[in-house]
């Protein structure tokens, strides 16, 4: 693994940081964009190393424009259309989830670690790829608002494409844009259902949709 690579991934770990301790939605949104586009240029990156193909070229566009650029425009579109521009009280707190985050990462270099089958070189790739996994499902279970939630499928989503490539030496073209089309698809759909979340009831808290119970 060549230094270019352990920086792209080292930036990936600290937008998954950051996203754990950050309150405001544009906040949280620039940075997806950010971890985005250092996905989307792995590939490529990875090209240049190994021998570019068209099948690469193709992959890393298309997870540059989607990740870098369509994801956050959709959340984007989501946040102005409700007006909230910081989640006020997370079900864990800003600081913990920090740590927690650290711990997170933790955790996946002792998983990646005790993985006798991965090469020493894809150590960092499939740490990375776990941590990333692992604060997305964090995001899901620990914030309140919708548009966080949205965030941490998108960062499970950025995860699972990282270990594709820590454990496929070439990943199908048509395999790649079709977990991309599903991501694109299930975004779009949860932005859709945001708004509506918006219209009906004038938050973005889904905690307090259990008042629709009975």
């Amino acid at each position: 693994m060549t230094t270019v690579n352990e920086l792209f991934l080292v930036i990936i770990l600290i937008t998954n940081i950051t996203l754990a301790g950050q309150s405001r939605l544009k906040a949280c949104i620039g940075i997806v964009s950010i971890q985005g586009f250092t996905l989307g240029f792995l590939p490529a990156v990875i090209g240049l190393e190994t021998g570019m193909t068209v099948a690469l070229v193709i992959i890393a566009l298309a997870g540059i424009i989607l990740r870098g650029i369509v994801f956050p425009r959709l959340l984007g579109k989501s946040i102005e259309n409700s007006g909230t521009d910081r989640e006020q009280k997370p079900l864990v707190g800003y600081f913990l989830s920090t740590i927690l985050s650290l711990i997170l990462i933790a955790l996946s270099l002792w998983l990646s670690r005790r993985l006798e089958f991965l090469d020493p070189d894809l150590l960092l790739f499939s740490t990375v790829a776990l941590a990333t996994i692992f604060t997305g499902i964090f995001l899901i279970v620990g914030r309140r608002l919708a548009v966080m939630q949205i965030i941490g499928y998108i960062l499970i989503e950025n995860g699972i494409y990282c270990l594709g490539l820590a454990f496929v030496k070439e990943i199908p073209l048509i395999v790649e844009l079709g977990v991309l089309f599903d991501a694109i698809v299930a975004v779009f759909v949860m932005s859709v259902a945001t708004n509506k979340i918006h219209e009906e009831f004038e938050h973005l808290d889904v905690a307090k949709l259990d008042t629709l119970k009975g």
